[in-house]
């Protein structure tokens, strides 16, 4: 029996030299797309249901405009933040600017542990493109392009089309704004194949209709017969009903039949009353439209509340300096002081490290999302 054994072994050795060697990279398991679908309303990942506990991420450094730093190509910085995120309990991050590596999207995935999925942002100057022949079809080719990319990293979760520029638009009638979304998001569609990711558009609005806008509205092309490829409605959501949605739910559900995420909610950090921070009041308000957002999930796959870290670029003084923190802003209703402190609404705070990443520390609103997300 050991004879014959040994022969076999021989026989095998023999056989295989003949072959080419096997090549090692052959041999590592090939991580598949992550199955994304909509099931009516609801949002499935690998046959689960899902519900977005999502942060608006857009880390600007200390000092630079985002155009000026490119924070998906920084390990130090990512690298900072996604343990921070995952031991939140988020689940999804959206960003506003193209996603531009690889390894940026391997670390938010972890190898399938904890993943963090990525509503992946691409913005587009709605009033140069929409009504430019070449502008157009320039913008529609690099986002196939960008799709082409990324669309079979297990991280990604969404295409994001633009954000709320519907608010500004004046280039023509705003209904050739959603048909030219509508046509980004076919040519997503077609790019993909039948196992497309969602296409989102982050709709922007007003305190009072809380960014619904004009959705659901044959004459601006927003109804769910014209707007066939666009998967799910986003809004970014700032209501002067806060720290309540008030029938935002109820309001859009009459409107649509998509699905709905809630790209952007959130009050921000600053007292604008007494000069201070008013951490458990951004905290309390927060959690309150949280619960309303995840008591909504018949209707709602949930929210990216805005934003991770303070932004010190965005307010900007008569000396436009990103590396000062502004207390201006704008009167706002959906505010507790009725002031909006654009460069507030972290929920991180943001100091400075010197040529080292900026340090972080959560604000109170963090550990309350945490206590709900995880």
């Amino acid at each position: 029996m050991l004879k014959l054994i040994v022969l076999f072994f021989i026989i095998m050795f023999l056989f295989n030299c003949g072959k080419n060697p096997v090549d090692p990279a052959e041999l590592i398991y090939k991580i598949e797309p992550t199955k994304v679908e909509i099931r009516g309303r609801e949002l499935y990942v690998n046959d689960k249901k899902f519900i977005i506990k999502g942060v608006g991420y857009a880390p600007t450094p200390i000092g630079y405009y985002p155009w000026e730093k490119d924070v998906f190509s920084d390990p130090d910085i990512y690298n900072r933040d996604l343990p921070l995120l995952r031991a939140m309990g988020c689940n999804t991050i959206r960003t506003w600017a193209k996603v531009t590596s690889r390894d940026f999207l391997d670390a938010c995935y972890n190898n399938g542990q904890n993943p963090i999925y990525v509503i992946m942002g691409f913005w587009f100057d709605a009033n140069q493109v929409v009504t430019n022949s070449t502008l157009r079809q320039q913008t529609i080719d690099e986002f196939v392009s960008y799709v082409n990319t990324f669309k079979d990293h297990p991280a990604v979760l969404m295409w994001a089309i633009g954000n709320e520029n519907n608010l500004n638009y004046t280039a023509s009638p705003l209904r050739d704004l959603y048909e030219f979304i509508n046509e980004m998001a076919k040519a997503a569609h077609l790019a993909e194949g039948a196992n497309f990711h969602p296409t989102i558009y982050p709709n922007g609005g007003t305190p009072t209709d809380g960014g619904i806008g004009k959705i659901g509205e044959t004459i601006y092309k927003t109804d769910d017969s014209s707007m066939i490829y666009l998967d799910v409605w986003g809004v970014n959501s700032y209501k002067d009903t806060y720290p309540s949605f008030g029938t935002l739910f109820t309001e859009y559900a009459n409107k649509s039949s998509k699905p709905l995420v809630i790209t952007e909610f959130g009050i921000d950090a600053y007292d604008n009353d007494n000069s201070t921070t008013y951490e458990t009041t951004q905290a309390s308000w927060t959690v309150q439209l949280w619960n309303e957002i995840e008591a909504n999930s018949d209707i709602c796959c949930g929210g990216c509340i805005m934003a991770y870290s303070d932004e010190w670029w965005k307010n900007k003084d008569d000396a436009n300096d990103p590396d000062f923190h502004h207390t201006t802003g704008a009167a706002r209703d959906d505010q507790p002081d009725k002031f909006s402190n654009e460069e507030w609404y972290g929920i991180m705070a943001v100091a400075d490290n010197g040529n080292a990443p900026d340090i972080l520390t959560p604000r109170k609103v963090y550990y309350e999302l945490q206590k709900k997300w995880r």
